[in-house]
């Protein structure tokens, strides 16, 4: 078994986590940075990893949601989360 092979529900968690995590960061900025520049900065890279993350979340649903349609004629199982092969195996013809 590969250490870095991920389902589609655990690479959906992490998903989220990735984003709850850039909007808790986002806040952090807000609160306790003093430097307008730092602001600006930290929060155009807090905002471009919750942008990313909720991006290429929903890219997976999307994914998971065309092999469900078509399981029947589809060959190949897998979707793409942050560059790495999601198995989808949960799924059900």
């Amino acid at each position: 078994m590969d250490i870095f092979s991920l389902d589609s529900e655990t690479a959906k968690n992490i998903g989220l986590g990735t984003l709850g995590a850039s909007v808790l960061g986002l806040l952090l900025v807000l609160k306790f940075i003093n430097s307008i520049v730092s602001k600006i900065l930290l929060l155009a890279i807090f905002g471009g990893l919750a942008y990313f993350s909720f991006t290429q979340r929903d890219a997976l649903s999307i994914c998971a949601a065309k092999i469900e349609a078509n399981i029947a004629s589809i060959q190949t199982t897998s979707c793409s989360f942050f560059g790495q092969d999601i198995s989808l195996s949960n799924i059900k013809p």
